[in-house]
């Protein structure tokens, strides 16, 4: 049974921020989001990190996945998730656009 995460990024050492470490960052979540592991990947209007949804069979594969997020394993952004159960999903597939 999948569980689903609503997680946070926290900016926390911004300076480190290169192209390269973006590229890896940006390669790591479309991997995750092609193998349906994230729904949706944004950066906070504040721009103080980035929210994401997603779903895992483990809160353990979850750990997994945050602590080698490039952005994490080079000391620039923390993540905070909760779970929570998807009791309402909206049909209209354009509520993005």
């Amino acid at each position: 049974m999948m569980k689903y995460f609503m997680v946070e990024g926290m900016l926390k050492n911004v300076d480190k921020l290169n192209d390269e470490i973006m590229k890896q960052h940006m390669a790591y979540t479309q991997k995750a989001m092609d193998e349906g592991m994230i729904f949706l990947s944004g950066l906070k209007k504040d721009q103080s990190g980035g929210v994401f949804l997603i779903k895992s069979d483990t809160e353990e594969r979850l750990k997994e996945y945050l602590d080698y997020e490039p952005m994490h394993l080079h000391g620039i952004q923390d993540y905070r998730y909760v779970e929570f159960d998807a009791h309402y999903i909206s049909e209209d597939s354009h509520w993005f656009s």
